[in-house]
């Protein structure tokens, strides 16, 4: 959703004068539109291949207020000629019409969207940011129409059952790469090789992976911090230190000596949230090394939550891959209610499937209950237990 490099909501006059001046050509991140319409079925239909295709292929922005310049056939050649403009009456509920056709006619749904309306040389132009659809590609639903659009250079095409057989696997490969990157990172921790004073028993690991995790990234973190949006408090700890590191930014807690590490969050440069503490687990009064099954789901739910609003703010975009593993627990109680504990952890490590977060609005308790339960499971409780929101 940029547009010369520039984020949608960023743009300015001068941004948008540049597009006509320069004959900036349309691409597969750019179309422009002379007029917006959106009240009758058809042009509703149009609308809608146009915003689903630039998200089925990089995203990008559909520019309404523009005419384009016509070849010898009067067609649109994909040039600007110049800026007409359009009418808009109500800013506000025009923008809620967008967003309401876009959600409820897109499966998954389309949002993210980003509406910015600018004054150009005494004309209103609208520019529609449409973020990268970076999990399963989007159908357009209206009136039953469930079709798959993309788009090239030259405009949007109906995507044939080869194409979309490709779009789906790249989905499936995206997901495998995550998930070696988990394996490979964690093993990479419990070796304290990224800290040689980690301490690694009873290790916790919470973790959100941005499906963008692979584009390049240019991250300023310094910005982020001093803006305050970087307030990533480690599990089981009420004070922290912070410091920059090669893979980003991080915030971490130490011993009573200070001599190692025990929690601590890292934002990595691609996005890649990762929490990890040897802080959950504790002592019981016969000497055995359990957890509390309550404060591990709130503080897990926690930190879930806080490390999607530090993305938020950083502008990574949905959806996320998200879970959380145990490792060096053999042995390991389970303290699930006040009266009695569980059986032991049964095996050294367990490692969650992660699990799809499609919004930054979306449900994460309901999404990554089954993970809970799976875990409580495998300690022979029929389920968790309940979260009170």
């Amino acid at each position: 959703m940029y547009i010369l490099g520039i984020r949608a909501d960023k743009l300015q006059e001068a941004d948008i004068k540049r597009l006509v001046e320069n004959q900036i050509q349309e691409n597969s991140n750019l179309d422009y539109k002379k007029e917006l319409s959106i009240s009758k079925d058809k042009d509703k239909k149009e609308f809608l291949f146009d915003v689903s295709a630039m998200y089925n292929t990089d995203g990008g922005c559909l520019v309404f207020g523009i005419e384009e310049e016509k070849d010898i056939n009067n067609q649109n050649t994909g040039k600007p000629k110049k800026i007409t403009g359009i009418e808009i009456e109500n800013s506000d509920k025009l923008i809620q019409q967008i967003e309401d056709i876009v959600k409820n006619c897109t499966e998954p749904s389309i949002s993210q969207l980003i509406i910015n309306e600018l004054e150009v040389d005494g004309q209103t132009v609208l520019i529609l940011g449409i973020p990268k659809g970076l999990g399963l590609p989007s159908m357009v639903t209206y009136n039953q129409t469930n079709k798959f659009y993309k788009r090239r250079n030259s405009g949007k095409f109906a995507v044939d059952v080869y194409e979309l057989n490709n779009m789906f696997m790249q989905n499936q490969v995206l997901k495998e790469k995550a998930s070696d990157f988990r394996k490979n990172r964690i093993k990479t921790v419990l070796n304290q090789e990224s800290l040689p004073n980690l301490v690694i028993d009873n290790s916790f690991f919470v973790h959100i992976i941005p499906f963008s995790f692979l584009d390049n990234h240019i991250v300023d973190f310094s910005k982020a911090e001093k803006d305050n949006v970087l307030d990533m408090r480690p599990i089981g700890t009420s004070g922290w230190d912070k410091m920059y590191n090669i893979d980003g930014y991080a915030t971490f807690a130490t011993s009573f000596d200070r001599q190692q590490i025990t929690s601590y969050n890292q934002i990595f440069r691609n996005g890649i949230y990762e929490s990890y503490t040897s802080e959950l687990f504790f002592e019981d009064r016969n000497g055995n090394i359990a957890f509390n099954g309550k404060a591990m789901i709130e503080e897990t739910l926690r930190t879930i939550s806080e490390g999607l609003k530090v993305l938020n703010h950083m502008q990574f975009e949905p959806p996320f891959l998200v879970s959380f593993s145990f490792h060096n627990v053999l042995g390991k109680l389970l303290y699930n209610d006040v009266s009695f504990y569980s059986k032991a952890f049964k095996q050294n490590e367990i490692i969650f499937p992660l699990i799809l977060i499609p919004t930054y609005e979306s449900d994460i308790y309901s999404l990554i209950k089954p993970n809970f339960d799976i875990l409580w499971q495998s300690f022979g409780f029929a389920k968790s237990l309940e979260f009170n929101k």
